[in-house]
Formats: structure tokens, C-alpha cells, sequence
């Protein structure tokens, strides 16, 4: 689904979408902190509240079932922004089996369970010494393989949406712009 070439723009567009909120905002945020990996959890953790609020699949009392799909997917696109900022801070290596293919056609009900599950599984470590070490690439397997899950749920929603590599980076890079933008406004 992402090709290495396009992950790195997005990281690239995450980190100073990230610094320049930091910077502006006059945060008093230590990137590098166990604090700042608990808000990044939470704040994906919304996210995926927020896209599956917008899917509407499991609101069975809604006579009105319709959604907008644009809106869906800038829900569901904003998820990966923080997805980057935990990848980053971890230094998680794509570089190797990057995305499998599922050709398995769930319903968003499931799909949505399973990326709240693959959200809550992201290995955090919960050391604060950690990070004050200041490397804070994650090593062990176990905990790598959580982020590889986490793509892959990824990947079969964006295939349940029909979104290909080119307009998830669009509309990533749209979304990117426009927070950049409020950031620089502050």
C-alpha cells in the first residue's frame, strides 16, 4: 500500500508538522518522554474513535446510515499522523516486509474492532529512563511486530475504502498543509 519512497515523505511531513506545532504553540514538551508517547497513544486512540464515528457501522438505532466518505477518510488518514510520530520516535524500520496485501473483505464493524485493538497493542515503553538516554529505537521483536500490525489493519482499511497509495498521500498532504497552516496562525 505505502511504498518506502512515500513513507519517508510522510515522516518527513510529520516531523515538521510536529516541531513547527512545538514551536509555535510554545510547548513545553519533551519529545523524547514517556509523557509524549502516552499522548501520542491517546490522541491515535481518539482518532480511530473519530473514523469510526464517521463510518457509523455500528450506530444500528441510525435510520440514516449515510456517510461522508471524504470526511471518513481525513478521520481516518489523521490516525496515521500519529502512527508516524510513535514510528518515529521509536526509529520502527519499515524497510522489510513494509505492507502486506490482505485480500480479505471484513466488515467495517470488525475492521474497526480490530484497529482499536491493533491501536491499544502498540508497545509503549513505560520507562522514563528510556528515553532520557536519548536512544529510543525499540529493539525487541515482540514490540516492533506490534507497529507491523498496526500497517496491516491500516492497509485492509484502506482497501475497504478503496483508497490507493496516490490519494492516501494526497489527502495526507492536503490535511498536513492545512495543520501546518493553523499551526503558523497561532
Amino acid at each position: 500500500m505505502i511504498t518506502i519512497k512515500n513513507w519517508e515523505i510522510l515522516v518527513n511531513k510529520q516531523f515538521e508538522l510536529d516541531r513547527l506545532i512545538i514551536e509555535k504553540n510554545n510547548i513545553d514538551l519533551k519529545w523524547f518522554s514517556y509523557s509524549n508517547i502516552k499522548r501520542l497513544k491517546l490522541a491515535l486512540l481518539v482518532e480511530v474513535g473519530e473514523f469510526a464515528n464517521e463510518i457509523k457501522s455500528f450506530k444500528a438505532w441510525r435510520k440514516k446510515t449515510e456517510i461522508n466518505w471524504t470526511k471518513a477518510k481525513e478521520e481516518f488518514i489523521d490516525c496515521l499522523g500519529y502512527f508516524i510520530g510513535l514510528c518515529s520516535i521509536y526509529q520502527i524500520n519499515f524497510l522489510f516486509n513494509f505492507v502486506e496485501e490482505n485480500s480479505q473483505d471484513l466488515p467495517f464493524n470488525e475492521l474497526l474492532l480490530n484497529f482499536f485493538v491493533k491501536t491499544n497493542d502498540l508497545f509503549i515503553v513505560e520507562d522514563e529512563q528510556f528515553y532520557k538516554l536519548g536512544a529510543t529505537k525499540l529493539t525487541e521483536k515482540k514490540a516492533i511486530i506490534t507497529y507491523h500490525n498496526w500497517l496491516k489493519i491500516f492497509n485492509q482499511i484502506c482497501n475497504k475504502l478503496s483508497i490507493n497509495e496516490q490519494e492516501l498521500l494526497d489527502i495526507y498532504l492536503e490535511k498536513n498543509r492545512i495543520n501546518q497552516q493553523r499551526a503558523k496562525e497561532k
